[in-house]
């Protein structure tokens, strides 16, 4: 008895001694998750960026499911061209496909502003056929920001579908003609595989020149979109302006494209756009999806250490540029039906003087756990940011499970 005893008492003591953290490594990526492969040195931007540290955290509704966001779609029934002075003195052919139809002609920097009385926009019968013309100070009273010397005009609620010819006799320069046309059965649909991409990485691209009734079918539920056979190209344009072509292949359910970022992403801020511009049977359409490029500053490195008892989560960051870095996530817990929910969420940013190694301190324990909520518990959502270049980094789906 008493050696059962010694033992039982050694195997608790045994127990009670292990560590309170664990270290365990992330989970591996999965194919939405992006993961830095390296870090790389960036210089400071040119801002005043805050210093102090700060972490924080705040109880989520275990009861609404968190999904994450799809991927935008952009929709369009507009399209554009650039023409000189003497395509507009001839007479620009712009096809239409529905009546109310609005065209507006902007004169590219030199060129000669447009007289409203001078814009004339006939129908395929050759008759003049617009409804309403209105100028720049018009425009801008109603709220549009357009650029002097911009005239718009718009064809009637009965006027015909085919190609009507715009013309401007007093052009000189080069002017960029716009044309949306709200209710066209035909639209154009394009679509980013991803919103957010390290500097190297690639992009899929898809367009889809459709027909789906106009957006009254739309509206009404009644839309069945089918794909038109349609060629086209798209552009890679970056934030400080430079720009690549991208050719679109054609596939059985329209064009696509899968777009490698440059390395050098620059140092401009802002958003990266892929445009497309599409074309068939004489209609044209063009669309732009943007997304953000981040170079990979920083990543998270090693092993996350995991203090159960506490629901913190400490997480080693490899830091290839100085700057200020946060990490966010979101905590799920077991509930009394067996199955892990949401619970709350956390972030912690601070400031790294030097590349090397940093920490980041992911804490839960400020929020209290809905009543019969318990581990296990999973960290999911995982995103690494880079506050002074205003890039994500790396997100992970599910992170650690403890």
């Amino acid at each position: 008895m008493t050696s059962r005893l010694t033992i039982a008492v050694a195997v608790a003591s045994a127990l009670f001694a292990l560590p309170l953290h664990a270290a365990q490594p992330l989970q591996a990526a999965r194919g939405t998750d992006q993961v830095a492969p390296r870090v790389e040195r960036a210089p400071m931007p040119d801002a005043t960026i805050e210093r102090a540290p700060v972490s924080f955290a705040w109880a989520l509704d275990p009861d609404q499911a968190l999904s994450a966001p799809a991927p935008f779609t952009a929709l369009s029934r507009s399209y554009w061209n650039t023409v000189d002075a003497a395509s507009l003195q001839r007479g620009v052919e712009l096809p239409l496909t529905a009546a109310d139809a609005v065209i507006q002609v902007s004169p590219v920097q030199g060129a000669r502003a447009l007289d409203v009385e001078q814009l004339q926009v006939r129908d395929p019968a050759g008759v003049l056929a617009v409804d309403k013309v209105v100028d720049a100070q018009q425009l801008r009273a109603a709220g549009m920001g357009v650029g002097a010397g911009t005239a718009m005009a718009r064809t009637g609620a009965s006027a015909a579908v085919g190609t009507y010819r715009l013309q401007a006799p007093q052009a000189q320069g080069r002017y960029v003609v716009q044309v949306l046309e709200p209710n066209s059965p035909i639209s154009l649909q394009l679509q980013a595989d991803r919103q957010q991409v390290l500097a190297g990485g690639t992009v899929v691209l898809s367009a889809r020149l459709q027909h789906d009734g106009g957006t009254t079918a739309l509206a009404a539920g009644r839309s069945v979109a089918r794909a038109l056979p349609a060629g086209g190209e798209a552009l890679l344009v970056a934030p400080d302006g430079r720009s690549w072509p991208v050719p679109l292949v054609a596939g059985k359910d329209g064009l696509s494209a899968r777009v490698t970022l440059p390395a050098d992403v620059g140092q401009a801020q802002g958003l990266w756009e892929l445009q497309a511009f599409v074309s068939a049977q004489g209609v044209q359409r063009d669309a732009k999806v943007a997304f953000a490029v981040a170079q990979p500053t920083a990543r998270f490195s090693g092993q996350a250490e995991v203090d159960a008892a506490r629901r913190q989560v400490r997480l080693p960051v490899q830091i290839g540029a100085p700057g200020r870095y946060e990490a966010r996530g979101t905590l799920h817990a077991t509930g009394p039906d067996g199955k892990l929910h949401p619970v709350a969420q956390a972030h912690s940013a601070a400031w790294f003087d030097a590349a090397g190694a940093g920490e980041l301190l992911l804490a839960f324990d400020t929020v209290a756990l809905p009543r019969g909520y318990a581990a296990p518990f999973e960290l999911r959502d995982l995103q690494l940011q880079d506050q002074s270049r205003m890039a994500p980094i790396e997100s992970r789906a599910v992170a650690v499970r403890f």
